[in-house]
């Protein structure tokens, strides 16, 4: 902690002026004649947006169904693997036993 109190001594000075210039380039400009074609293209944006918003929500909802239908699909597809090497298995018991019997 003591190792950042210089720092801080240095940096502090400088802060204020920093922070007072960069403000009003993050601060809303209200003109006074707000061209109306800005503000329709900013309304259609917003709308894009919302649309937007929702494909992507509806999209993800898809893909997390597939993923489960998948995850369905490739747990029966282990169970049938399983059993089919357990029928082998099996079938190699029989023809061992019958091959020394």
């Amino acid at each position: 902690m003591a190792a950042w109190l210089p720092v801080i001594k240095v940096v502090l000075p400088y802060l204020a002026p920093i922070v007072s210039a960069a403000l009003p380039a993050f601060t809303k400009k209200k003109s006074e004649s707000a061209d109306p074609l800005v503000s329709q293209q900013i309304a259609e944006l917003q709308e894009a947006v919302r649309t937007n918003n929702e494909s992507v929500k509806a999209l993800a909802k898809a893909m997390e169904e597939s993923a489960k239908a998948n995850d369905a699909a490739i747990r029966q597809a282990r169970l049938v693997a399983g059993a089919a090497v357990a029928v082998a298995a099996a079938s190699l018991v029989v023809a061992l036993a019958a091959w020394f019997a």
